[in-house]
């Protein structure tokens, strides 16, 4: 298995920074871990199962106040999705001109302010549906993780995900779930 890349150099402006699995996830009663993607558009799938081996971790280890979400699409709907939440964990795919396939991005809601990875044809950014939402008086998450996972592939239609891709679902997993274990005094 090929383990997968992180950035390590600086990032472009707009573009995230380099993914850090050392730190902490803010304490927050409510988190929700939420994979976005397209099931038959190869590696557009990843934040699917990313969520899905989250919580399958989740399964075997729980963490309290945890909650997996799955979607197809994006805008008004993570308002649904995010609203009451104090923390969120948004995983998707990433589609940088000369990205490393398999490559993690931690990214801001700035950083993804109109991308065509978080946002449907009709519909608002994940930037706009969380200041929508606040303009409205609907509770989100006062702070969002955002990983964006660089793409091989998401013409193809077809389920799966490439080789790069697919090695990395497994560690990004793993990395987000220690991220929301509770930290303890001997650690």
């Amino acid at each position: 298995m090929t383990p997968a890349r992180v950035a390590s150099s600086p990032s472009p402006p707009g573009r995230g920074v380099p993914f850090s699995a050392s730190s902490a996830v803010p304490e927050a009663p409510t988190t929700i871990v939420l994979g976005l993607g397209n099931p038959v558009r190869y590696d557009d799938a990843v934040g699917l199962r990313v969520a899905e081996e989250v919580e399958r971790l989740l399964a075997d280890q729980p963490v309290p106040g945890v909650r997996v979400l799955t979607s197809t699409r994006a805008g008004f709907e993570l308002i649904d999705l995010l609203a009451g939440a104090d923390h969120a964990i948004i995983v998707d795919c990433l589609e940088v001109p000369g990205g490393v396939p398999g490559t993690v991005r931690q990214l801001t809601l700035e950083d993804v302010s109109g991308a065509s990875r978080l946002v449907g044809q009709h519909d608002l950014t994940l930037t706009d549906a969380f200041e929508f939402a606040r303009a409205s008086g609907v509770s989100m998450p006062r702070t969002a993780e955002i990983y964006g996972i660089q793409a091989a592939d998401t013409l193809r239609i077809e389920e799966g995900l490439s080789p790069e891709v697919a090695a990395t679902v497994p560690l990004l997993a793993r990395a987000i779930h220690e991220r929301l274990r509770p930290r303890t005094a001997d650690r």
